[in-house]
């Protein structure tokens, strides 16, 4: 098989994995918690990022939790996995549901008045950096 259909292929399972574990994850989580969700994926990746790290540094947010997003980076940057990478295809799964399953723990117990507020902030504002 040449090397474009395990990309394909890989790309396809990595996004069916994180499809299925949102599912998963949101499916439990009452109203509230699913329209925070959606509000988060509507994020542009930056305004993502920046809302993580509020909530990283927010002292409203229990340390247990705030360790959450820095064992992510370390497990995502470690060359041991629970399925090695190399693995074509099943190899990035692991990866994508401990993602998904970070952010389901993170939806579920931090507070919602804390995302709200977080959201609000890293919200970009309508038509900003257009033009120069």
């Amino acid at each position: 098989m040449p090397l474009w259909a395990w990309l394909l292929v890989a790309v396809g399972a990595i996004v069916l994995a994180l499809a299925l574990g949102a599912l998963l994850l949101n499916r439990g989580l009452p109203p509230e918690r699913r329209r925070l969700a959606s509000e988060m994926l509507r994020l542009p990746w930056r305004a993502k990022a920046g809302l993580f790290w509020a909530l990283l540094s927010d002292r409203r947010v229990p340390l247990w939790l705030r360790a959450v997003l820095p064992l992510l980076a370390l497990y995502l940057v470690m060359p041991f996995d629970i399925i090695p990478d190399f693995i074509p295809v099943i190899g990035y799964l692991d990866d994508a549901l401990v993602i998904a399953l970070a952010a389901g723990v993170l939806l579920r117990f931090v507070p919602a008045d804390v995302i709200e507020e977080r959201i609000a902030v890293a919200r970009p504002e309508p038509g900003g950096g257009a033009g120069l």
